[in-house]
Parts: structure tokens; sequence; C-alpha cells
């Protein structure tokens, strides 16, 4: 049986479902209230960010204070950490091993000879060095350094130990000056990071 193809009817295209798609009334709506979570985020973001700083700083500093100690007594040799420029901890710091045993307080730097363990470049801007409550700041006199001898104590260059057992070293976020990281070491070679807003053992002076 055939069929005349006049009487065929014409076929519609295909038309998928269509999007009503944004007024322009809906984006600025959209816009504007992205706009203002933004506004809203910016400043906990801010603060989520250097708080991760000021714990990575101090973090690292406890880091390299932990090399120096394993490598002093791997090695049986006196391992120092101290500002990677000038006499300020603000600039990093440097981690190495006293080869030919020549360090002395007047000139503690490393030489030709010496053994480079670890550098960390200067701290975030966020980030201060505070020695003026309660950390002394890893220091004898105006020269500041930690040093571990070869079995492992911290001591000072002269062969006393720190001031009561122990010493240490306050990280600040210069914007929140209760946001404080205090990294201690006692002679004996423990060492922990603490926040001395909320823990009350968090001193040299409190039996560390």
């Amino acid at each position: 049986m055939s069929h005349c193809a006049g009487n065929v009817p014409a076929r519609r295209p295909f038309i998928g479902p269509t999007s009503p798609g944004f007024t322009l009334i809906e984006l600025m709506v959209t816009v504007g209230l992205l706009a203002v979570l933004m506004v809203i985020a910016a400043p906990s973001f801010v603060s989520f960010q250097r708080n991760s700083e000021l714990t990575s700083t101090a973090n690292s500093f406890l880091a390299a204070l932990s090399a120096a100690r394993a490598e002093a007594m791997k090695r049986q040799l006196r391992a120092f950490v101290i500002p990677a420029q000038g006499n300020d901890w603000r600039n990093g710091w440097l981690v190495f091993l006293d080869a030919n045993g020549n360090v002395t307080t007047g000139a503690v730097a490393m030489d030709a000879d010496d053994i480079e363990l670890a550098r960390v470049g200067p701290l975030p801007p966020s980030l201060s060095v505070d020695t003026s409550t309660g950390a002394s700041g890893f220091a004898q006199g105006a020269v500041k350094y930690a040093m571990f001898n070869g079995s492992g104590f911290l001591t000072l260059i002269g062969g006393n130990f720190p001031t009561g057992g122990a010493d240490s070293i306050d990280f600040k976020n210069t914007a929140d000056t209760d946001s404080t990281r205090r990294v201690i070491a006692s002679v004996a070679g423990r060492m922990r990071v603490c926040k001395p807003a909320v823990d009350p053992g968090c001193s040299v002076g409190a039996g560390f």
C-alpha cells in the first residue's frame, strides 16, 4: 500500500528544553549578595592566614632546634641555630655544625669549614619576635643563638646552662598581640610550642 507524498505531514524540528535565564534584577541581587559575603569573609580569611603563618613559623623554629640537637649528638659536635642575617631572628635562622670548634661568643657565625644543616628565610611581615614578656629569645647578652653540645644539652658557649634551665622565644602576630606562640627548649633537650595566653605552664619558670 502506497501513500501519496503530498499527504505526509511535515516533521517539526526538535527543540530541547529551554532555560528562562536570569533577569537583570536577579543578576544584580546575586552579585550584591556575593559582594556582601566577600566583605564578611575577608577579615576571617586574613586572620586565618596570619594564624597559620604564626603556627608555621613557631613549628619551623622548633624543627630547627630539634635538627641541631640530633646532629650534635650524632656527630659529637656543637650545633648552632643563629639568625640567618645580622643579630635578628626576624631575618630567619641558620642551623650549622661547628666542625672546627672555633665559634666563640664574640664570633657566632658559620665559616667555610662548618657544616650547614638548614636555612630558613625571613619571617612574614605580619609576625614579630618579642623577648620582653618571659622569653629571652635564645641569647647570651646581646648575641642571639641556641647551642647544643655533643651530648644534646642546650648550653651557652662558655659551658654554663641558660638561666632557669631552659630558654625560649616568642613569635607574635603584630595585628593581635594575644596571638603568641612560644618555643621553649630545656637544657636536657625537651622542646615544645605553646600558647602563653591559655597555657599556665607555658613559661621557663613553670617547671618546664
